[in-house]
């Protein structure tokens, strides 16, 4: 938005320019000094992509009820999350599945074989202290057959939020 009112301030400055001969130094001067204001902002300031990765942090999430469901080649991850901040509304999160093939359900995760391990991508729009539904998709290519007991594990790598507390209602 901000590139939109300094296209026009400049258009006007190149009006002027043409219709006043005499601010024509003036008039440049001040029409550098804004274009390289322009590029300053747009080489300094942070693309919004990164602004919106974790404002929300890891901490804030809560994962509940999940079930991984697998296929031949494939993981859906669904489940429930809880955004914990007071004024991001979170819009995604990645998620790092691994899985196990452990001896029996009692067999710690470090003595197991990981046999896969994937991050997800999970869209939402889960406004602050609410709770809203997902899912995720994973690919598990090459996994070999389970010979024990399969088992997984699940980390938050990373979220997205926006920023609506100056938005009009």
């Amino acid at each position: 938005m901000i590139a939109v009112q300094v296209f026009i301030v400049l258009a006007l400055y190149i009006y002027i320019l043409f219709r006043r001969p005499e601010m024509r130094i003036a008039g440049s001067i001040i029409a550098f000094m804004l274009i390289g204001g322009l590029v300053a902002y747009m080489v300094f300031s942070p693309p919004e992509q990164q602004v919106e990765r974790n404002r929300i942090s890891i901490e804030d999430i809560t994962l509940e009820g999940l079930e991984l469901d697998i296929g031949p080649r494939t993981a859906m991850l669904t489940g429930s999350a809880i955004n914990g901040s007071t004024s991001y509304t979170l819009t995604g999160v990645t998620i790092d599945i691994t899985l196990y093939d452990c001896a029996n359900d009692d067999t710690p995760l470090d003595a197991c074989f990981t046999i896969g391990e994937d991050d997800g991508y999970a869209r939402m729009v889960t406004p602050p202290g609410q709770l809203r539904d997902f899912r995720a998709t994973f690919l598990f290519s090459n996994m070999p057959s389970i010979k024990g007991v399969l088992r997984w594990e699940h980390k938050i790598i990373s979220t997205r939020a926006l920023d609506t507390t100056n938005r009009p209602g």
